[in-house]
């Protein structure tokens, strides 16, 4: 069993000068609803953000069939599962209590193969010495729908480096 670490970066990748050994992109979207308990909102003020990685796991793979050219069989896949917690503040269209926040939550899930979406060789030596998942957020948009609507969509790049 491979040891393995994540982290949680915002600079993509954390460091420029070092080549992710195997890496992929997401598109994580989602539209929410604010509370019937909070006020409708004039307009989003601030967001912030908290990316956690609840579950990386190696997957061994065996293919059936007849071997394919380059393809590792049997092989791994790495696999990452985890959440964006988008904290919103907004003013509210009322006067008594202008200012509010409120809470989402979006749950993101990926494989990370090879290049040209094979399987990682299990032979690969990051799963003798431990490997680290990170994930960035490349893209963020948020938008205000309507008075209670709010869309969010980001672009994820996920990525493995082994431990040296």
């Amino acid at each position: 069993m491979a040891i393995m670490q994540s982290s949680v970066v915002e600079l993509c990748p954390a460091y420029p000068d070092k080549v992710a050994k195997y890496s992929t992109e997401i598109f994580v979207s989602e539209t929410f609803k604010i509370p019937a308990q909070k006020p409708p909102k004039e307009q989003i003020v601030n967001v912030d953000r908290k990316i956690e990685l609840v579950d990386v796991q190696t997957v061994q793979v065996t293919l059936p069939g007849t071997p394919v050219p380059l393809q590792p069989n049997p092989g791994n896949k790495v696999f990452v599962a985890g959440n964006i917690y988008l904290g919103v503040q907004y003013s509210a269209l009322r006067e008594d209590q202008k200012v509010h926040f409120v809470r989402f939550q979006l749950p993101y899930q990926t494989i990370i193969l090879n290049d040209c979406e094979l399987l990682i060789d299990p032979a690969d030596t990051m799963f003798t010495n431990g490997y680290v998942v990170h994930v960035c957020v490349e893209k963020e948009i948020i938008t205000q729908i309507d008075e209670r609507t709010i869309s969010a969509e980001l672009l994820l790049l996920i990525w493995v480096d082994e431990i040296a």
